[in-house]
């Protein structure tokens, strides 16, 4: 569930602030108003499906999956709804989202072990989504800092770290997967398919897709002073180098000032007072 989550609107605000955010990150602005339609439309379905049926989550144990599961079990599960999931261990060549990767007969075999949503797992699932649409990064924090509390939903703990540490860097301001593209940039210019690449070895369970990587770096080439340069009159034509601030923040020689964007129900920009402490693995308050 990525782009703006915040708490304190009702739903078709909910629907249009989402669907404003997808049309520009996906460069068709014009677009936002028939977004809005199908994820009202989308909604509509969902509550249809749930009231009469079991409704069967197909997840993996990276970030992504985690982030569309969570927002579906909060949502869902205090309604009432007949939840349960199918899923499959890590592939050890293959981290991630391993049900994309199962053939037919394991396709078949997860659904058979598929187990229900419990009541205390969608208990968790409300904690942690309230958390996660709230403003500041205090309560997010505090619920990952408390290993007990993800008994229900072991893999959620380690989703919900990697979404802390896309806060401002205490000494770059960089997010993570920021800091991960501009890693590999240093090594030389790449194109997206290269840098989504990079960004998944960096990682244990890869989790970023090619929009998510874009939107990256249309952000880091923002400003006075962009860090990357990108080429190519489309996505599949850009290729992507580093510039010289980029390299200065890179080397830990300056610092960058964030730009406006969302992180879940929070609103980021250079005035921001918390920060991703790297050393001490968790977010904390500006000194």
């Amino acid at each position: 569930m990525r782009g703006p989550v915040p708490a304190e609107v009702d739903d078709e605000a909910f629907r249009q602030l989402r669907a404003d955010w997808l049309a520009e990150h996906t460069g068709d602005p014009a677009a936002a108003p028939q977004i809005a339609a199908r994820l009202r439309a989308q909604d509509e379905a969902l509550a249809a499906a749930a009231a009469r049926d079991e409704l069967v989550l197909w997840t993996g144990n990276e970030w992504f999956c985690q982030a569309i599961a969570l927002a579906l079990i909060a949502r869902l599960g205090p309604a009432g709804a007949r939840l349960s999931w199918a899923t499959a261990e890590d592939a050890p060549d293959r981290p991630g989202c391993s049900v994309s990767e199962l053939g037919a007969a394991g396709l078949r075999q997860a659904f058979a072990a598929r187990e229900p949503v419990d009541p205390a797992t969608i208990g968790l699932a409300v904690r942690a989504w309230d958390a996660y649409r709230a403003p500041t990064p205090v309560r997010l924090q505090a619920l990952v800092d408390d290993p007990a509390a993800f008994v229900a939903w072991p893999a959620l703990r380690d989703a919900l770290a990697l979404h802390l540490a896309e806060w401002p860097g205490r000494d770059d301001g960089l997010a993570r997967t920021e800091r991960q593209l501009l890693a590999a940039l240093a090594e030389g210019p790449a194109d997206l398919r290269a840098l989504l690449t990079a960004c998944g070895r960096a990682e244990a369970r890869p989790w970023l897709t090619d929009l998510l990587v874009l939107v990256r770096l249309r952000r880091l080439a923002e400003g006075e002073a962009p860090l990357v340069r990108l080429t190519g009159a489309s996505s599949a034509e850009m290729s992507a180098e580093i510039t010289e601030a980029g390299r200065a923040v890179h080397a830990g020689r300056s610092r960058w000032l964030t730009p406006a964007r969302w992180l879940g129900g929070a609103l980021l920009d250079a005035a921001t007072p918390w920060c991703w402490d790297g050393e001490r693995g968790r977010v904390v308050q500006w000194a």
